[in-house]
């Protein structure tokens, strides 16, 4: 054979295949041939579906940029239970959120953030008799103008939450979750709050979800006490409950806008 010109395989392949069929090989000369053609396309395909592997593989370990990150984040709203439809988030969506808030920092790895998820109507009924129940049986020590507010937000909350939120998550704090250290308390408070925050991002990922977190300052004497605590299973005294995150699907074409003052208002630089 003559020294072929430089050119793409494709035009190769396309001459090698008129000369075999030329009849100018001997049998076995095509026989071999044939042979190496089969080589050359399956090392081809073996070549191609190797690239889309690196490819996806390349995808899945790049970082989102800047702008897809800082527009997730100024898409989070505090959506309240009467923009919520009632319909139910999945459980494999509320675990992916619970997922990311677990990723939250922590000083030391402690790790303090400790959730219970109350699910459906029924549920979040009971978790609301729990706290009623608190402020009934304590009725004698609570001033009467603090339990007339308590009692008309309760109101609200059993006429909506119920109806209208797919899950609730109570959020709690180990005071020590670790037996061999104990970091200050502002430090844990935050990284539970830095949880929650990344709860809430990982929510307003999924389309048509949302929430908000009700801190629970309407109930707040039924939330510090320990039949709270004991409700997460937290037993220390020194153990904290931060109220809960409410969520579920928004109500169809509910669109909701965020403001924040200029950034240069809150920053000096030195």
């Amino acid at each position: 054979l003559k020294p072929e010109a430089p050119g793409n395989d494709s035009e190769k392949m396309f001459e090698f295949l008129s000369y075999f069929t030329s009849g100018q090989l001997a049998a076995l000369t095509g026989v071999y041939g044939l042979s190496i053609l089969c080589v050359v396309v399956l090392y081809k395909v073996l070549i191609s579906q190797q690239k889309q592997l690196n490819t996806q593989e390349a995808s899945s370990d790049s970082l989102p940029s800047t702008e897809s990150t800082l527009r997730l984040i100024k898409s989070r709203r505090s959506i309240m239970p009467k923009d919520l439809s009632g319909d139910h988030l999945t459980k494999s969506e509320v675990e992916e959120v619970l997922e990311a808030a677990n990723w939250a920092p922590s000083h030391n790895g402690t790790e303090p953030w400790r959730f219970t998820v109350v699910e459906g109507g029924e549920a979040i009924s009971d978790y609301l008799d729990i706290i009623e129940n608190w402020y009934n049986d304590n009725k004698e020590e609570i001033p009467e103008k603090e339990y007339a507010t308590f009692s008309a937000k309760m109101s609200g909350a059993r006429s909506a939450w119920a109806q209208k939120v797919s899950h609730l998550v109570v959020i709690g704090m180990a005071r020590q979750s670790l037996p061999d250290r104990k970091m200050a308390e502002w430090e844990e408070i935050s990284a539970v709050a830095m949880s929650v925050q990344n709860l809430h991002l990982a929510l307003t990922s999924i389309e048509g979800a949302g929430g908000f977190w009700s801190s629970h300052t309407f109930c707040k004497r039924a939330r510090d006490s320990q039949v709270m605590r004991d409700f997460l299973g937290l037993r220390d005294a020194e153990d904290r409950v931060f109220g809960a995150f409410l969520m579920g699907k928004v109500l169809p074409g509910k669109k909701f806008k965020g403001h924040r003052r200029d950034l240069t208002e809150k920053v000096t630089w030195k």
